[in-house]
């Protein structure tokens, strides 16, 4: 089998996003494994057909090809290549319209919400002073999300109204997009849960712990996840979260709450060596295993 991964650049500086064990086990199980790199792709209409070529040469038959989205702005300036993609022919994992919702925490949420999955108490809000009247409706303390950001940047804790004020202010002169108010979980322990769900099981999942000081649970920042056991109503939730996004690989990050599992976020890039560092798991042997069967 040929299969290709798709991904925004050669050199991802967060070594999560790398795609590297992914070719490992590719190549490990005998199929032949292509890189194809985003800005080397050139979309060409000649007459009435389209071509495609990647670094100067037509684009190879493969049988399926892996998207990474590991983009973290405006999402349609690169979900053209997918369509692209998909309009010729080509098999993608993770490249559904739906990818691009996933790469907006505003769209995301209000996503998820449509869909019925549980998350924290939020509001979308413009200005500081409506994010503001928001905040003492939820009440404090609380979090402060920007639209686009990964790797738990964009991401800040306000425990009051003097801590509240200042990063409303700033967000709104740096960049005027929404913000987003969230519920902080406080039985969570400053804990979540990555749960990484391939086609419709879940096939590793970790506790992550924020370290001192801090918030986020992110391993790229910091965060050390160790085993955990799951309940049946956390899979569920994981699975039905991936499926609203039209997602087949998906990292689904769950707060464990008072009343239940609450989906925080759910990425469709996921990284992955910290999780097969923490659980011992073959997680791209999973993916690979997974596009063999369909």
């Amino acid at each position: 089998m040929i299969i290709g991964l798709l991904r925004i650049n050669k050199a991802p500086t967060n070594p999560e996003a790398t795609p590297h064990r992914l070719v490992e086990a590719g190549r490990a199980r005998g199929h032949q494994v292509i890189e194809l790199y985003e800005p080397e792709i050139v979309i060409q209409q000649i007459g009435s057909d389209i071509n495609i070529t990647h670094q100067g040469s037509p684009l190879p038959k493969m049988n399926v090809i892996i998207n990474r989205p590991g983009y973290v702005h405006e999402p349609g300036l690169h979900t053209v290549v997918t369509n692209a993609l998909r309009s010729a022919g080509y098999k993608l994992i993770n490249g559904g319209e739906l990818v691009a919702a996933t790469k907006s925490k505003l769209t995301q949420r209000l996503h998820l919400a449509e869909a019925g999955i549980a998350t924290p108490k939020f509001a979308l809000c413009r200005t500081p002073m409506r994010a503001l009247a928001a905040a003492k409706e939820i009440g404090f303390p609380l979090i402060l999300k920007v639209a686009f950001g990964t790797h738990g940047k964009g991401v800040f804790f306000a425990e009051n109204i003097e801590t509240f004020l200042p990063i409303a202010d700033y967000l709104a002169v740096r960049d005027g997009n929404p913000v987003i108010v969230e519920e902080f979980i406080k039985e969570a322990g400053r804990k979540d849960l990555r749960l990484f769900v391939v086609g419709n099981q879940v096939v590793a999942a970790m506790q992550r712990e924020a370290k001192n000081g801090d918030v986020r649970a992110n391993a790229s920042i910091g965060g050390v996840g160790s085993p955990v056991e799951l309940t049946e109503e956390e899979k569920t939730i994981a699975i039905a979260a991936t499926k609203a996004f039209d997602l087949q690989i998906a990292g689904v990050d769950i707060l464990r709450s008072d009343r239940g599992p609450l989906v925080i976020e759910v990425n469709a890039n996921p990284g992955f060596e910290e999780l097969e560092r923490a659980t011992g798991i073959d997680v791209a042997g999973a993916i690979i295993d997974y596009i063999e069967d369909k």
